[in-house]
């Protein structure tokens, strides 16, 4: 499998793209910090047998997203390049109140039908909550980040970020966390996805919680 990470990104796009996409009975979760790991997870039908993950499908694409990472802060780095020299931006984001807190979702996207799929990973992209309550639209990481002079101990443990504009060909997947600011107490059972497709992928049973 060949892989390729946005580091420089051309507006706002960070993310991880790899060649060819699986089968839907698969699902690779990939996380970047010193190195890539890939791991797989088997999946059954519309759903998956680990509760830690989630699966849906739409007309043109796939979503499989892993359950939402609780926060209280997340710290990444970017490239910048000014008048031809790059450097390196260390960047923090904390909840907007204490009240609030950070939620990173690992999403998948799954291009098995389009030649070519535009995507806009944008904060009307995805909203996570609860089926019967609220939904919480997801935060731009560029706009709502703070530079900082030195990097955190855990920077870019949530690392690649799925943002901005993507071009993914038939049969290729593009993955990376997804960030929410989020009440405290919500319960965050459903992603809802909005780009290209509307999907629902649940974390939980609501038949269940009745």
């Amino acid at each position: 499998m060949r892989f390729s990470l946005y580091h420089e990104w051309t507006g706002k796009l960070r993310g991880l793209v790899t060649e060819p996409a699986r089968p839907p009975a698969r699902f690779f979760a990939v996380s970047a910090a010193l190195a890539l790991a890939v791991v797989s997870a088997l999946l059954t039908g519309c759903g998956s047998d680990d509760p830690d993950f989630a699966f849906a499908r739409g007309r043109s694409i796939e979503i499989h997203a892993q359950r939402p990472v609780m926060l209280e802060k997340v710290a990444f780095s970017t490239n910048s390049t000014k008048e031809g020299v790059t450097t390196l931006q260390h960047r923090i984001i904390r909840p907007k109140a204490s009240n609030r807190e950070l939620a990173a979702v690992l999403v998948t996207v799954v291009n098995r039908t389009s030649t070519v799929m535009p995507l806009l990973i944008d904060p009307d992209a995805a909203r996570l909550g609860d089926r019967r309550g609220q939904r919480i639209n997801a935060l731009d990481p560029f706009e709502r980040s703070d530079l900082v002079e030195v990097a955190d101990e855990e920077e870019d443990v949530y690392s690649p970020l799925l943002w901005g504009e993507i071009q993914l060909d038939r049969n290729f997947q593009v993955e990376g966390w997804v960030l929410f600011d989020v009440p405290k107490g919500l319960t965050l059972g459903t992603l809802w996805w909005d780009e290209v497709d509307d999907v629902l992928a649940d974390f939980i049973d609501y038949n269940r919680r009745r």
